[in-house]
């Protein structure tokens, strides 16, 4: 890996050389821009920008990089509607610094991370007001939108006053297109679908974008959206590696102590997505000076979701026949127990998620001045319905990790493929209701003060509320035999390994004959119960300077955060629930400065110092608390909490030869403040003492990181060769944390944060035919903080290479094909050290293919 790397840098540098030589004026920036031009520098751009193509789209992603006053890196779609991926996440994560977080059924990529912070620190944006979200936290879901509804997306890596606080790993700014920078109507529709290998499923997808300037002074543009995809994943894994006292022969002495031993899993999961999703926007010049802009957005998003898995608790097994332990790290590498409960567990999960987003501005030009004001709505709802059958057997059984860990686990024991060896023993229901609603307003003021000189002021309100309810019942003891509600699921892992066959429950046969007890209309867990309220108050100023050689933009934001948290109180001696009201406020200074020089022609030295804030999830701030007067005990969230604070600095240099060549390196630090673990230690409660265990600020850790990145169309080559053009960057980032976990102190990488990210894309277009492939990887990454129960827990380092291809058959009529996971690599998961499996995933390959029609 290292070596190819290496040799790709040297062929980088090679043709970056020929290529300045080769280089004239392609580097001058254009007219419109001229007296910038004349004082060296580049006017930041205020309007869409509208390409043809996936060099046009690169080439203006590096020229927004350029023009940009901070640290930044975006990119921009093809054409309408068509960016690089479909998936937003997917098209992200090849912006250098960003990883991205697959979810187990299918891979799919739904979460990023930004210099190797997790997704809780990424704050996401649409249209320049916050994205709404759903769940306990305060991470997006890129999955919900799909990426036809956007134009160009941002990765601020360094803040300005005026940008809403709440990244300390970056903020995601996504764009939807302005109709008045239309030239002429448009209407695109496509046609396709997905296809994935293993559900063996092709599902239809169908978008269109229609609009453009109705008059000169009044523009309308929509885009829908309407398909579904499924994806799916089989893996061996398993729950936990439990220490275990083992005694073997029976004698009540024990020969193994604290032995490590899993507790192995077959999964299957898969997922049903059927998406519809719409945006527009409507612009209106009623006079020269004025302009109102009004934004929707809204998404409907429905997710059906299975997990079936055998489970074997070796960790509780009986009569020792045969056992073998690594003396190096005291795992049970095999065991054969003559008697293991083995449990069919099955999940089936509908996520019925609605979102949307309303804004309305309006800004009034005077002299040199523009004041805007604007107001945005927003609300997501997501209702989560869970059902969960137990299907359970006892029996001789033994696991063998002797072979290749990295692959399979063998598994002796009872057929696990006949439902007639089970008994169904639980069912259970579990509701959750979240629900999030949004409002915003503002005023900004921007305008001359000195020559080169630019004020911008302004005030934004904001709050929000999230509001969860969860319902659960359980049937136990349902002791009837599971081959009334069982079924078999053939395949698994392609019939590789040691077993492909499993007992299952079949989801509409179990409710069917379950349901009727599973009502939870009168089951409110009321210790799940939160409702949180957070009104922010912000003001900013800043001023920007060009002049010169020099890009300058020096401001401060002071944004003051007060919280209403109401929960639940919980006696666990009276059974009695009491609601629980507490308020908490706190303020943030968060200066920033960014700073651009022209060193010479084409070559720039940047410059960034800001503080930053994340504020902590919002389930972590619930003011519900468990009270255990026997055991003296206290289990309780933290409404208390404050945010994440860093400070942080950019450097880099940056040099843009010819048209669409760049070569930059940039290197940052960040020292945060106050990272959230769990701690224990005695409260005073009524009088008496109490342990209370709950979330707080925790240690310090600091992050810091190199960034390499080198783009170029390679026109200098003869012939076909011309077409050829390469995109690569390289992000090596290094962290610390330190965390006490039973006494011992733990230091290890920040959780998410791979040491090595790298992306490497070729791609071939000429006027007709255009295709790329494009190489993601990253290396190992802590998936969780460290504890007791599940030990430490890595995922191992990954690369997927993807494949995409574009042919124009006929005059504004293209078709497309993508595939996703071209190689069908797996995902492998490990704890303590690599030999111990945690999981090994397969997903397959997703094929996604239109045909698209421009008028």
């Amino acid at each position: 890996m290292r070596q190819w790397f290496l040799m790709g840098c040297g062929l980088a540098v090679i043709a970056t050389v020929q290529a300045a030589q080769a280089q004239s004026t392609d580097d001058a920036p254009p007219a419109d821009r001229a007296q910038d031009a004349a004082n060296g520098v580049d006017q930041k751009p205020g309007s869409d920008i509208v390409v043809t193509g996936y060099r046009e789209s690169v080439e203006a992603a590096r020229d927004a990089k350029r023009d940009a006053v901070n640290v930044s890196d975006s990119i921009i779609a093809e054409d309408i509607a068509e960016f690089p991926q479909k998936n937003l996440s997917e098209a992200i994560q090849r912006i250098s610094g960003v990883q991205i977080t697959r979810d187990y059924a299918g891979g799919v990529g739904n979460e990023i991370s930004i210099r190797g912070l997790g997704p809780d620190y990424t704050k996401v944006t649409i249209n320049g007001q916050s994205a709404p979200t759903n769940g306990d936290g305060r991470t997006f879901n890129f999955n919900i939108l799909p990426a036809e509804l956007f134009q160009k997306i941002t990765v601020d890596k360094s803040p300005t006053a005026d940008m809403v606080e709440g990244g300390v790993g970056g903020t995601v700014a996504l764009e939807t297109l302005r109709p008045l920078s239309l030239k002429k109507r448009l209407f695109t529709v496509s046609v396709g679908g997905n296809y994935n290998e293993i559900t063996g499923k092709l599902d239809p997808e169908v978008s269109a974008v229609a609009g453009g300037q109705i008059t000169s002074r009044l523009g309308v543009v929509g885009a829908i959206t309407v398909g579904k995809f499924s994806a799916a994943s089989d893996s061996y894994d398993s729950v936990r590696w439990a220490a275990t006292n083992i005694d073997v022969n029976g004698d009540k002495k024990v020969d193994y102590p604290g032995a490590l031993i899993m507790y192995p899993r077959l999964i299957h999961e898969e997922q049903d997505v059927r998406r519809i999703a719409a945006a527009g926007r409507v612009e209106w010049k009623p006079t020269d000076n004025l302009t109102i802009l009004a934004d929707g957005i809204y998404a409907d998003f429905r997710q059906n979701y299975w997990r079936d898995s055998p489970i074997w608790n070796f960790p509780a097994g009986k009569t020792v026949l045969d056992i073998d332990v690594d003396p190096t790290n005291n795992a049970v590498r095999s065991v054969s127990f003559g008697s293991v409960t083995q449990r069919s567990e099955n999940h089936y999960l509908t996520n019925q998620s609605t979102m949307y987003q309303g804004t309305l501005s309006a800004e009034y030009k005077f002299d040199r001045w523009k004041l805007k004001a604007f107001a945005s709505r927003s609300e997501s709802k997501q209702n989560s319905d869970e059902y969960v059958y137990f299907g359970d057997a006892t029996g001789p059984a033994s696991y063998d990790t002797t072979g290749d860990n990295f692959q399979y686990y063998k598994i002796t024991s009872t057929d696990i493929a006949d439902p007639n060896k089970f008994t169904t023993s639980e069912a259970d229901r579990n509701l959750i209701y979240t629900r999030d609603q949004d409002f915003s307003a503002g005023l900004e003021l921007k305008g001359p003060i000195f020559p080169h000189v630019e004020l911008k002021i302004g005030t934004k309100f904001e709050e929000e509320e999230r509001t969860r309810q969860r319902y659960g019942v359980k049937k136990t003891k349902v002791n009837e035999p599971f081959s009334l509600i069982g079924t078999t699921y053939d395949g698994f892992m392609d019939g590789s390994g040691s077993m492909h066959s499993f007992a299952i429950a079949d989801q509409d046969k179990a409710y069917e004959r379950y349901g009727q007890y599973l009502d939870v209309s009168s089951a409110e867990d009321l210790t799940n119960y939160f409702d949180v309220d957070e009104k922010t108050w912000a003001g900013y100023g800043m001023t920007t300077y060009r002049q010169g050689r020099w890009l300058a933009n020096l401001g401060v934001r002071v944004v003051h955060t007060s919280l209403s948290s109401t929960g639940t109180e919980y006696d666990q001696t009276s059974k009695t629930y009491t609601l629980r009201d507490v308020q908490s406020d706190y303020t943030d200074v968060l200066p920033s400065l960014n700073l651009r020089y022209r060193l010479a022609r084409g070559l720039f030295l940047r410059a960034a110092a800001a503080r930053v804030m994340s504020r902590p999830p919002l389930s972590n701030l619930a003011a519900y608390r468990v009270i255990d007067d026997n055991a003296k005990t206290i289990s309780a969230s933290n409404p208390d909490l404050k945010p994440f604070r860093a400070n942080q600095v950019d450097v880099s240099a940056e040099w843009y030869f010819g048209k669409g060549g760049q070569l930059s390196v940039g290197y940052f630090y960040k020292d945060i403040e106050s990272f959230i673990m769990t701690a224990s230690g005695p409260v005073t409660y009524q009088g008496e003492t109490y342990v209370q265990t709950q979330p707080v600020n925790g240690n310090n850790a600091w992050l810091q990181g190199v960034e390499v990145s080198y783009q170029q169309p390679f026109t200098f080559l003869p012939g076909p060769l011309s077409h050829l053009g390469m995109v690569a960057n390289y992000t090596f980032t290094n962290s610390n944390f330190s965390q006490t976990v039973s006494g011992t102190t733990l230091t290890y990488e920040l959780q998410n944060n791979s040491k090595n990210t790298v992306n490497i894309i070729g791609y071939y277009e000429d006027g007709d035919f255009s295709t790329r492939l494009a190489y993601n990887y990253r290396s190992k990454y802590l998936r969780a903080a460290p504890n007791v129960t599940d030990g430490i827990k890595y995922r191992a380092g990954y690369g997927q290479l993807d494949f995409s291809a574009r042919y124009k058959l006929l005059k504004g009529i293209t078709a497309t094909v993508d595939v996703l996971n071209l190689l069908n690599t797996r995902r492998y998961e490990w704890v303590y050290d690599p030999s111990l499996t945690d999981g090994l995933f397969t997903s397959g390959r997703t094929v996604q293919f239109s045909l698209r029609a421009s008028f």
